[in-house]
Order: structure tokens, then sequence, then C-alpha cells
């Protein structure tokens, strides 16, 4: 139809046209300087026709080409782009492989075709690190961190997992401290600090933590709960150390009740105090928890314990017998009382009921030794051969302890 059209306009026009050039030629005269041009109207338009025609062609070769050029220029940088994301993609597979230097190779080799450097720049980071190439390794977390105003708190993770790793705890301590400051409560930062402290010892500062380890569902209760044991022990730990008892004394008071109960706490507390020379004040803490929470462990000690008076510390010791008189524990701890009090009769009696229901290294220990002092070798050297028996123990000379050594 549109061809159609073309041709009847060109039939209508073209006897107008030749009518017109007909009944009048004129004329055009062109003139500059001393150079004229003279032509009829016609030939005038005819020529005029033919240069915006030319131009118009031209136009449209040139903004052909830019297409053109625009699909050439699209075609390579989509080129480039797919073979960025392909080298990451591969670095990456490679960097779970544990292939670091072939990874290191491709992420850096798709840096700049990635839609993403900053992740290229971590990995490579990472990488440099297990390839122990500390200098690459800052040098590609300096170059991270000039990606996006935004990449400071993973730049800061990636560094103090690098410094935890290598052992320079007290240079992750910093970096976490500034990242805390960057990104409140960030959850990454909170794990990596209870690895520093704990790997510092610094139980002040992990206890501190953990309430927000807890908030933030960071570890599991019961891990929290080990950590928070662990970081108890480890300030009683120190303060045994500086053989400091009114600071012992103090973290006991300090504790919430909960692990005042807390049976392997109790132990170790009032084990600190006999080695500190304060068994009065231990013997009144066992009797307490003893009261409250059953342990052959307190139990124990307990017996090897020296209370403020010994003959009441023996009669509270009997009491447990209605409840628990089957426990070798309780027999072999009344046996030592027994003998603190000088009652070695009674002593026999205990470590011969404890014997009899479990017997144990111990209990064969004590009764050797009871035995020697009253004058019954052949005993004696029986229950000590068989105790070391049952420690699996080479067998030396046998002692010959006077009773005057209980």
């Amino acid at each position: 139809m549109k061809i159609f059209i073309a041709v009847l306009i060109v039939l209508l026009v073209a006897p107008i046209l030749a009518a017109g050039i007909q009944h009048d030629s004129g004329y055009i005269l062109i003139a500059y300087g001393k150079t004229t041009i003279e032509m009829t109207i016609w030939v005038g338009v005819a020529v005029l026709a033919a240069v915006l025609l030319l131009f118009t062609i031209i136009f449209m070769s040139l903004r052909r080409g830019a297409k053109v050029s625009d699909k050439i220029a699209s075609f390579w940088s989509d080129r480039k782009a797919n073979r960025g994301r392909s080298h990451t993609t591969l670095g990456m597979i490679a960097f779970i492989e544990g292939n670091w230097e072939k990874s290191r190779r491709l992420l850096t080799d798709a840096i700049k075709g990635s839609e993403a450097p900053l992740v290229n720049y971590l990995l490579a980071a990472r990488a440099s690190h297990a390839l122990g190439d500390a200098a690459a390794s800052r040098h590609y977390l300096g170059l991270a961190e000039e990606t996006s105003a935004k990449a400071s708190i993973a730049v800061a993770l990636t560094q103090a997992e690098m410094q935890v790793d290598r052992g320079r705890l007290e240079e992750a301590l910093a970096t976490l401290t500034r990242a805390r400051r960057n990104a409140e409560r960030h959850p990454s930062v909170l794990s990596l600090l209870e690895k520093v402290y704990s790997g510092l010892r610094d139980w002040k500062s992990l206890l501190e933590l953990l309430p927000d380890l807890r908030k933030h569902n960071i570890l599991a209760a019961e891990e929290i709960d080990r950590l928070e044991r662990v970081a108890l022990m480890g300030q009683l730990e120190h303060a045994a150390g500086q053989a400091d008892v009114a600071a012992v004394q103090q973290w006991w008071k300090h504790l919430s009740r909960a692990w005042q109960r807390d049976a392997d706490l109790c132990f170790a507390y009032c084990r600190t105090l006999v080695t500190l020379n304060e068994q009065a004040a231990a013997e009144k803490v066992l009797q307490q928890m003893l009261k409250q929470n059953w342990s052959p462990n307190l139990v124990l000690l307990y017996g090897l314990t020296a209370g403020a008076d010994i003959a009441r510390q023996l009669s509270t010791a009997e009491t447990w017998l209605k409840e628990h008189g089957d426990d070798p524990a309780l027999l072999l701890s009344l046996g030592r009382l027994s003998l603190r009090n000088e009652l070695w009769g009674k002593a026999k009696e205990y470590f011969e009921q404890g014997y009899r229901r479990s017997p144990n290294a111990e209990l064969c220990f004590e009764l050797g030794r009871l035995l020697s002092n009253m004058g019954n070798q052949a005993e004696a050297e029986r229950y000590t051969l068989e105790a070391l028996q049952l420690q699996g123990q080479a067998l030396p000379e046998l002692p010959q302890p006077r009773l005057a050594g209980y």
C-alpha cells in the first residue's frame, strides 16, 4: 500500500514538474569573488535535493554505525562480565577445596569484571592468609576497604579472624573493639570476642560478654553455661595463684545462688581454701552444701578437711549414714575423720564396711596404713598390695608408718 501511494504521488507530481519546467526554467546565479555559477532553478532544486539525500544517507549510516559500535561494546562488556563471574565462581570453588594459590589467581583475575569486587578481595585476602602471605593479605584487605564505605565491618571481621588464627590475640582484640563500636552488638564480632577473651584468659571480660551471647543466640545455652563455668573457674584459679584468701572468699560471695549450689564449683572453692590453710571455712561450706546437694567428691573432700571442731565434724558426718550409708565415699571419709579423732577401732570398722561394699585403692591404702600402725603387718601388706594392684602400679617397698603419724 505504501509503495502504491508513493508511485501515485510520483505520477501526479511528475506532470506538474514537467509543465513548470516548460513554462519557465528560471535561473540561479551564485557568485563568490571572481567565480560565478549559473544554472536553471530546476537544476538547482535537483542539486539541493541530491545534497540533502547525500547528507541523509551519511547521517543514517553514522547512526547505524554507532548502534553497531554500541552492540560491539556491549558484547565485549558482557563477555568480560561473564568471564569475571565465571572466574569468581571457580575461585570460590577452589577456595572451598583448599586450593589457595589457584583460588587467589582466579579471584584477582576476575576483579575488573566483577560486580562485587569486595567478595573477591576478601576471599583473596583469606587465600593469601592460608598461603602464609601476610603482606598480600594486608594488601587485599586494604583494597577491599576502598570498595565501599560499608565494607569496614566485613574487612575488620576478616582481619580479626586471621589474627585469631595466627594467635595474635591482642591485635585481634583491638580490631574487634573498633568493629564493635562501629556495629553495635554485631553477632560475628561477639563470637570472635568470645574466642579472643578465652584465649587471653580474660575471664572478667568474657563474663561481661556472656549476656550478649545469650541475648543474640550466638551459642547454644549449654555452651554458654560451659563458658561461664570455665570463666568462673579461671577467676578462682587466678585468685588462688595469688594466694589471696580474701579474693577467693570474695569470689565465692559474688557467685549467684545457682552457681553456689554447683558441686564442681563448690569442690574447687573448698579445695582452694584447704590449700590456703582455711580448712575451717572450707568445712562449713562443705557441710552446708552436702545437706542440699549430695556429692561423693564433696564427701571425700570433707573427710580430708579439718574443721574447727573435729569431734563435731565426725558426728555431723555420721548423721548422713541414715540416707547414704551405702556410699563408699562416705564410709572412707568417716574412717578418716575417726583417725583424726584417734578412734582407731571405729576407723577400722568404717574402712572395712567401705571395702566390703566397693573395694578401691584408697580404702585399701587406708586399711593397710592403719593396720600397720596397729601392728598387724600381714594384713597391712595384703591390703597395700591390693591397693597397688587396683592402681596398676609397680610394687615398691612397703613403708612402716607409726600410729602417731595420723
